[in-house]
């Protein structure tokens, strides 16, 4: 976990440059390897010491002293001795600010053993393949295996053609759709193992084709960095149900076991025993593997280029952004300035993947915003 809450912030704060995705060895150093200096170690420390509530130990003030992740390790360790009762997650901002949320770890463990019971019998190890420091990852790459007692593969560096020649019936294996979709396309058989999935919906189809595959079952969790989860459904197939510690509430809130009202980034369509469907986010952002994307800071960025005259976003089939550009620059010289504009303020998932030039954006006879053919 602390390897990823490092490498979020850094890249929160450089967004252009390549980390290397974890597991780091305890040797990995701030300064030498990552690049970090003064004020970035103060922004990694930082966010570690919140991520684990180091600050109320009284040792946050010791991250500063080192610069070695297996030290940093150690400072956790003794602090999570004297106050290990919540974990702290930093939202995307996609409903404002990013903020910090607060989570008691009695009500997360109360939700790892909610989906426990979800999962057949026979259960092998975890097969990580998202960030540890997001609240869908500390639940179940982090908490669920200490559960369990089993091992975690930590595979996020390995393609997911080459995950699946090494799965074992009975893994569980925690991904996000961008990463399922992938495998699905890939036609790979697959072993009895169970998937978990969240932070976006999963398409149907890719659900049938995994399954078609030998997937044994794949979970769909609906939630939010403010809330952790809050429903499951088999992936693809029909509305979520509550889990256990939740309500609806009015006003398209939601009521805690504890009390607490909570606003959701969605509006829900309620049905009788809890269950319900999303219908859509009330932000209007969009999700590209498995990271909110706000559109508008895109757009922004995109229009602050010379000769871009308007900009439209979509989804492309692959999951990822696409672009159409309207301006009478030729391409060839306006592709270059556009990929250094997106690379040097934004983060991967928010980089169109494919651009798209014409002197005006596409619309319908009806005079609506219409789709394109990418490269058209």
């Amino acid at each position: 976990m602390l390897a990823d809450a490092v490498r979020g912030q850094f890249l929160s704060d450089h967004p252009g440059l390549d980390v290397p995705v974890p597991p780091w060895p305890d040797s990995f150093d701030f300064v030498d390897d990552l690049g970090a200096d003064s004020l970035d170690r103060l922004a990694l420390a930082t966010a570690v010491s919140v991520h684990l509530q180091i600050n109320r130990s009284g040792l946050d003030d010791a991250l500063l002293a080192r610069r070695r992740l297996g030290d940093w390790r150690d400072v956790a360790a003794q602090a999570l001795t004297l106050y290990s009762d919540s974990f702290h997650v930093r939202s995307s901002g996609s409903q404002g600010a990013p903020r910090w949320h607060a989570h008691r770890l009695d009500v997360l463990v109360a939700e790892v053993e909610a989906v426990l019971a979800l999962l057949p019998p026979g259960r092998g190890r975890i097969v990580s393949l998202v960030p540890a420091h997001h609240i869908y990852g500390f639940l179940f790459t982090i908490l669920l295996p200490a559960r369990l007692g089993c091992s975690v593969w930590e595979a996020r560096a390995a393609s997911p053609v080459s995950v699946a020649g090494r799965l074992m019936p009975g893994d569980v294996i925690v991904a996000h759709p961008h990463w399922w979709r992938l495998l699905a396309e890939s036609g790979v058989p697959l072993p009895p193992a169970v998937g978990l999935t969240a932070t976006a919906p999963c398409p149907p189809a890719v659900a049938q084709a995994l399954r078609g595959a030998g997937l044994a079952e794949l979970i769909e969790i609906y939630g939010a960095s403010e809330t952790a989860g809050i429903g499951w459904r088999p992936a693809g197939a029909g509305p979520f149900q509550l889990l256990p510690a939740w309500q609806p509430g009015e006003d398209g809130q939601l009521v805690a076991a504890d009390g607490r009202r909570v606003d959701l980034p969605d509006h829900l369509a309620w049905q009788e025993n809890g269950r319900f469907e999303v219908l859509g986010r009330k932000d209007g952002q969009v999700q590209v593997g498995g990271v909110n994307v706000d559109l508008a800071e895109v757009r922004r960025t995109i229009l602050a280029v010379a000769g871009v005259r308007d900009v439209a976003l979509r989804l492309a089939a692959s999951g990822r952004l696409k672009a159409f550009i309207a301006s009478d620059a030729p391409p060839v010289d306006l592709r270059p300035a556009l990929q250094a504009a997106v690379s040097a303020t934004l983060p991967p998932p928010a980089r169109p993947a494919s651009w798209t030039f014409g002197p005006a954006l596409p619309l319908t006879p009806a005079g609506k915003p219409s789709d394109w053919q990418e490269g058209a």
